[in-house]
């Protein structure tokens, strides 16, 4: 039970957050890791946090963590605000979303006043926390702060982590002698689902073996969403039976880890292949005054407007797109896209269209699975030929690249692939939009291999299974390969397609 001082009423905790607060309240911990499902309460335990980080040091800096300002602006933020506002501290009243609240509102200042008031958060009491956002590589640096809290930290480059956030906690201060929470570091995530997650999982291992100084200051907290007992019962049979798979529902739901694939299709792709490069600007123009429809390609800064966009789809009762663009030395993959029935080709054509309204250059290269040229129903038109109709009702200007072609072997498309992912000689390497790719990138790491009858195939078992929806399984990833395979084919010479020992090593 904990006291809400604001209200005078009590707020039931489960026995995740109870822990949580026990460990910081009683146990004197200030570097806290929760590896907590999803609905178990990371919200309102975050907040509680930067509430007891606000009245212990007013006038303090802190920053508050995001692996993007997306993330900040669409997931972080408005859970903070509602975790807040259950602990009794509203917005515009205890407190203002970007803008100087001192001049606004008659709040105290802060001690160091920041250079601009987009990203800050600013309490009555002085106190501010920086919206810190990882791919931003001067967010976060040139200011001294005295505490830090994460929210989706298995999506924390660590290294960014380090240089943009934990160098710069090292603030004191002998105004606040008794602050237990002086230099704090509070991460909260759900199961990583991708390898770039495996940082935080690990810091269990060495927490419980004590490999890190001042041992004794951390903890780490894991929890099923099934600790949460405001949730209602139904809940978890709604959120299996609309898990993409149930791997993903033990991930982000039970919190229970998935297993690493050993023998992948893709063994060369990694961390170094994945980007992000967002519109700073026009996100944080959006601040205070987030809207979700604000989100299209004005947002990502990594779109060559000279150039067309690739699309390629992979065709199926779950329909894949994925947006890609051809650079000298680079093939860029910046968007991706999905639907599956009873929703249709139409609706998909429709998310892509809507996203890049704004633009400027209407051209598409169009790539398919050879079973884009089937027949569609009562028409002389195959799939492919339907979709250019409507790409082009549309505004668009389509070259279809993929009418007539066969289906690519595995085999070649593997040793291709893998090639370009190891930075194999002078081909193209490839790239992968990470903010808008997260379905993909987890269909590629999730990947299996095994040897078939004309050498390294794909597994696509789980395609098969109709108890598991499909983001997450090697749909996505067929998209992906498609015009891989067809603009850079010819760079294979006989010695390169006899490298499979090569690219699994």
């Amino acid at each position: 039970m904990m006291k809400n001082n604001n209200n005078f009423r009590e707020i039931q905790l489960n026995p995740a957050q109870m822990a949580a607060f026990f460990a910081v309240e009683e146990l004197k911990k200030s570097k806290v890791y929760l590896e907590w499902g999803r609905g178990t309460g990371k919200s309102f335990i975050l907040a509680y946090f930067m509430k007891k980080m606000v009245k212990q040091m007013p006038g303090a800096s802190f920053a508050l963590v995001g692996s993007t300002y997306q993330q900040i602006l669409a997931r972080t933020l408005p859970s903070t605000k509602k975790g807040l506002a259950k602990l009794g501290i509203f917005e515009n009243v205890d407190y203002v979303v970007g803008k100087n609240g001192t001049q606004s509102n008659g709040f105290k200042p802060p001690e160091e006043a920041p250079n601009s008031w987009k990203n800050i958060i600013h309490f009555s009491n002085g106190a501010i926390f920086h919206l810190v956002s990882l791919d931003n590589s001067d967010s976060g640096r040139g200011f001294n702060v005295f505490g830090v809290l994460g929210d989706e930290a298995a999506l924390f480059d660590p290294e960014k982590l380090y240089y943009n956030v934990k160098a710069t906690n090292r603030a004191k201060s002998e105004r606040f002698p008794n602050a237990s929470l002086l230099g704090c570091e509070i991460y909260a995530s759900s199961t990583p689902l991708s390898k770039k997650g495996k940082w935080f999982t690990d810091m269990e291992e060495k927490i419980i073996k004590k490999q890190i100084k001042f041992h004794e200051k951390y903890i780490f907290i894991k929890a099923p969403a099934t600790v949460n007992k405001i949730n209602r019962p139904e809940w978890y049979i709604e959120m299996e039976e609309q898990a993409p798979s149930k791997i993903i529902y033990n991930a982000e739901i039970l919190n229970i880890r998935p297993k690493e694939i050993l023998n992948g299709f893709y063994p060369q792709f990694g961390k170094k292949h994945l980007y992000t490069n967002l519109n700073k600007k026009y996100l944080m123009d959006l601040t205070p005054n987030y809207q979700s429809s604000h989100l299209d390609c004005r947002k990502d800064a990594d779109l060559d407007t000279s150039k067309p966009l690739t699309l390629s789809i992979d065709w199926g009762i779950f329909i894949s797109l994925v947006v890609s663009q051809t650079h000298a030395n680079e093939h860029r993959v910046v968007n991706s896209f999905h639907k599956q029935q009873p929703e249709i080709i139409n609706n998909l054509i429709d998310d892509f269209c809507d996203y890049y309204e704004e633009y400027p250059n209407k051209r598409i290269q169009l790539y398919y699975g050879h079973d884009g040229n089937a027949r569609t129903s009562n028409s002389m038109d195959t799939y492919g030929d339907q979709v250019v109709k409507m790409l082009k009702q549309r505004g668009w200007r389509v070259t279809d690249k993929s009418k007539g072609k066969p289906a690519a072997p595995h085999n070649l498309k593997y040793t291709l692939i893998n090639l370009m992912f190891k930075g194999y000689m002078n081909f193209p390497k490839i790239t992968i939009n990470e903010v808008n790719n997260p379905n993909l990138i987890i269909s590629i790491e999730r990947a299996e291999a095994t040897d078939g009858r004309n050498g390294i195939e794909k597994v696509k078992k789980d395609e098969k299974n109709q108890s598991m929806k499909q983001e997450h399984t090697t749909h996505y990833s067929d998209a992906f390969d498609i015009p891989i395979w067809e603009l850079y084919k010819d760079l294979l010479s006989d010695r390169d397609r006899e490298h499979i020992e090569f690219l699994t090593a």
